[in-house]
C-alpha cells in the first residue's frame, strides 16, 4: 500500500484521547509469569490479600487485541529472536466480541527491559466491525500522528485476533499493577477481508500473570504475589497466537 493510497481519503477515525492521563504507559517495566493449568480462583484469592481489585466496565474484562504485522511476520520474529528493540501495532477493545465505534490503537515498543506504548482512543464514524481491513488501515494512516504513520505503513497486514479474560489488580499505593489473564483464544486474520471470529484456536491451559511497575521496582512484585513463586518468562500472546495458528515456527 503506497503513500498515494494513504492520502486518498479522509479518515473515518477521530482521536479522542492520546493517553496523556496514563503516565505509567510512557515507560515502565513489565514482568510476566506463565502458570499453565493454574487455578484462577486460587490466584485471585492470593492477589486480593495485598492488592485492590480494579473494576473498569465489568468485574472481568473481555479483551480483544488485533495484531498487525508485515508479510514476513517480522514483529513476531523480532520477539522470537529476542531483539532488544522492537515494536508492534495493535487495535484493542473491551467487553464486546467485535469493535463498535470506540476502540484503541496502540503502538507498543520495547527497548531492552523497558517497555511503553503510545495509546490512542479512537472514535469511528461507522461501526468498525463493518469496515474491511483496507479501510481500517487507511483510516489509521490518515488519523494517527505523523511519527506513527511509518509503523502503520510497515505493519499493514492483519494477522491474529487474541481474545481473553482479564482481571485487574493494583497495589495499595496504586504504583504497581497486576493483570490476570485466562481463557485465551486466537482467531486467524491472514487473508481475511473483515474482522473474523470464526474457528477459534483455544489455549485454555495458559494463565498469564503480568506485572507493570515503574522502572526499577519490578522486584516488589514478589511481595504482592507471595506465597506464589512462579518463574518469570517471556510471554507474548501475539507470538503464542502465531504459533498456535501455524503461522510461524521456531527454527
Amino acid at each position: 500500500m503506497d503513500a498515494d493510497f494513504i492520502s486518498a481519503s479522509n479518515s473515518p477515525f477521530q482521536i479522542l484521547d492520546r493517553g496523556e492521563t496514563r503516565v505509567d504507559l510512557a515507560a515502565r517495566t513489565e514482568v510476566k509469569f506463565t502458570l499453565p493449568n493454574a487455578d484462577v480462583e486460587k490466584l485471585r484469592s492470593v492477589l486480593v490479600r495485598r492488592c485492590e481489585k480494579q473494576v473498569h466496565n465489568e468485574s472481568v474484562s473481555l479483551v480483544h487485541s488485533l495484531y498487525f504485522d508485515d508479510a514476513t511476520y517480522s514483529a513476531c520474529y523480532a520477539n522470537l529472536n529476542g531483539h532488544g528493540r522492537r515494536k508492534k501495532l495493535r487495535l484493542r477493545w473491551y467487553d464486546t466480541v467485535l469493535p463498535a465505534n470506540r476502540f484503541y490503537c496502540e503502538v507498543k515498543w520495547r527497548k531492552n527491559r523497558v517497555t511503553g506504548k503510545c495509546r490512542f482512543l479512537l472514535k469511528s464514524s461507522v461501526p468498525v466491525h463493518g469496515m474491511n481491513y483496507r479501510r481500517i488501515w487507511r483510516g489509521l494512516a490518515n488519523c494517527l500522528p505523523d511519527e506513527h504513520v511509518p509503523d502503520v505503513v510497515r505493519y499493514c497486514d492483519p494477522v491474529v485476533l487474541v481474545q481473553y479474560k482479564r482481571e485487574h489488580f493494583v497495589s495499595r499505593d496504586e504504583s504497581l499493577r497486576l493483570t490476570l489473564d485466562y481463557d485465551i483464544q486466537f482467531f486467524d486474520q491472514v487473508g481475511k477481508r473483515l474482522i473474523s471470529t470464526r474457528f477459534p484456536k483455544k489455549l485454555n491451559e495458559l494463565v498469564v500473570l503480568e506485572g507493570k511497575t515503574p522502572i526499577g521496582r519490578e522486584h516488589e512484585l514478589r511481595r504482592l504475589i507471595s506465597p506464589l513463586a512462579p518463574r518469570t518468562s517471556r510471554c507474548s500472546k501475539y507470538v503464542h497466537g502465531c504459533r498456535a495458528l501455524g503461522l510461524v515456527r521456531d527454527d
